[in-house]
């Protein structure tokens, strides 16, 4: 008889798909823990890059694309910085609800997936509703939820 036989008892272990989840996730994790406290030391230097969107926004001139899109960059970036303690708490709370997530699911408990949901969907809610839509703000926050899904 061949193992792939219907009536056969299954043996319940990690499948291939939430090994690979699990494993992306991780990794995913640990840049993100990495990256909220690279945003939160790189914020320090606020009043540099301000000066280097000034210094874009006079060399762009009258393109009228370009303008917008560097006035749209330093709201953003003005947004961030003003938030920048709550955006740092938040993604160090909603990171770990993600790894609580991941390492429930690898013990095959259903709870784990809808941790795991509000640790990967809410931080995008909340960068939403602080930082606002903008164009590139709009565009971030669709890769954001492309790569999030």
């Amino acid at each position: 008889m061949s193992s792939n036989d219907l009536f056969e008892p299954q043996q319940k272990g990690l499948t291939g798909t939430l090994k690979t989840l699990s494993i992306l996730s991780l990794i995913g994790c640990g840049i993100a823990y990495i990256m909220g406290v690279y945003s939160l030391i790189d914020s320090s230097n606020y009043e540099q890059k301000m000066a280097e969107f000034e210094k874009a926004q006079e060399r762009i001139g009258d393109n009228e694309m370009a303008n917008n899109m560097v006035q749209s960059s330093i709201e953003i970036y003005q947004k961030t910085y003003d938030y920048r303690y709550f955006l740092f708490i938040s993604t160090i709370v909603f990171t770990t609800l993600c790894l609580i997530g991941v390492l429930q699911m690898r013990k095959l408990k259903k709870t784990g997936f809808a941790i795991y949901t509000v640790g990967e969907l809410t931080p995008l809610v909340i960068s939403a509703a602080l930082l606002g839509f903008s164009l590139v703000g709009g565009f971030i926050l669709i890769i954001s939820t492309i790569i999030a899904v």
